[in-house]
């Protein structure tokens, strides 16, 4: 039959109250990945834990998130800090912090973050997000 056998798309969460940039990584991951956008920390919060989605636990359905650091309200660290709580299932949903400040690589990690890249290279990002969901 076709499609059997076939992996199920790998899917990412892309927070960033910057329409420009949301589409621009939409851009760039969508024809590999199912990807899902948010213009805030708050608004990810609402995708992670919609009850109409069929999932075991929260997060359970992102291999991975793309959160800005500065937003309003809910900021990247924080949005890390949560995933990393709440996450049972999968015990680690890395997070990717863009942020055009100088942040320290600890920094980012105590957080909860699993690296962090400046918002002006995007491919790098690239380049990451595949090597990490790359089996």
């Amino acid at each position: 039959m076709a499609g059997e056998g076939k992996e199920p798309m790998r899917r990412i969460l892309i927070v960033d109250d910057s329409p420009v940039v949301l589409a621009q990584l939409s851009d760039a991951f969508s024809s590999e990945y199912e990807v899902v956008t948010a213009e805030s920390g708050e608004m990810a919060v609402e995708i992670l834990e919609d009850p109409m989605r069929d999932s075991v636990c929260f997060s359970n359905m992102f291999d991975l998130i793309v959160t800005d650091l500065n937003m309003p309200g809910m900021n990247g660290f924080e949005l890390a800090a949560y995933v990393r709580k709440r996450n049972r299932v999968n015990k680690f949903t890395p997070v990717i912090l863009l942020t055009s400040e100088k942040i320290s690589k600890e920094e980012a990690r105590a957080h909860g973050c699993a690296a962090y890249i400046s918002k002006a290279d995007k491919q790098r990002l690239v380049s990451m997000v595949r090597i990490m969901l790359t089996n």
